[in-house]
């Protein structure tokens, strides 16, 4: 046991780690909460509306945000399903037959083909994750629809709420944001 903690008073002194522990780190900067990957297939129109949704946004709040606040939004309008038929035994309305009649409900134009779709990654929040598998379950059960279509409705539902309730100039965080999403659907 001396040994290791010879070895490590070593290392705490050495010159090299001291150089070592102020020098910038490569790569991707550091989030405060850890990103994982979640793997989709997106058209290109897709990809640049994600990019036109983070150029809408405030500047404090970067592109790989944009994923979080569509799976958010995304999460909001099912639960306000869920609590609009609480009361039977069902999770989606009986008129939803279908994701098409979902985007109908919901005013959406629907999505185009994904011929051209490629498979890409998005880094999103832990809480995210879990939100999108929950809506991914639902969706696949009801419609059989894939990671990758539940997404683009999120994607969409994101689109059509920056559209109808701009943000104010005083929102400048993305906790600022997704308050002003859940003010906006709950």
């Amino acid at each position: 046991m001396s040994r290791e903690q010879d070895k490590k008073d070593n290392l705490q002194g050495s010159t090299l780690a001291a150089l070592l522990k102020d020098k910038p780190k490569r790569g991707r900067p550091s989030h405060l909460i850890s990103r994982q990957n979640v793997y989709i297939a997106l058209t290109s129109a897709q990809k640049a509306t994600l990019k036109h949704l983070a150029s809408c946004l405030p500047a404090s709040i970067a592109r790989a945000d944009v994923a979080d606040l569509a799976i958010t939004i995304l999460a909001l309008r099912l639960e306000g399903l869920h609590r609009a038929v609480a009361d039977r035994n069902r999770t989606i309305p009986e008129g939803v037959t279908d994701l098409e009649s979902l985007y109908l409900l919901w005013d959406l134009s629907l999505p185009g083909k994904d011929d051209d779709a490629s498979w890409t990654s998005i880094r999103v929040s832990p809480q995210q994750v879990l939100d999108l598998g929950r809506a991914h379950g639902t969706l696949n059960a009801a419609f059989g629809a894939t990671r990758s279509q539940t997404f683009v409705l999120g994607l969409a539902l994101l689109a059509q709420c920056l559209e109808d309730h701009p943000l104010d100039a005083s929102v400048k965080t993305l906790e600022g944001v997704k308050q002003h999403l859940i003010h906006n659907y709950l």
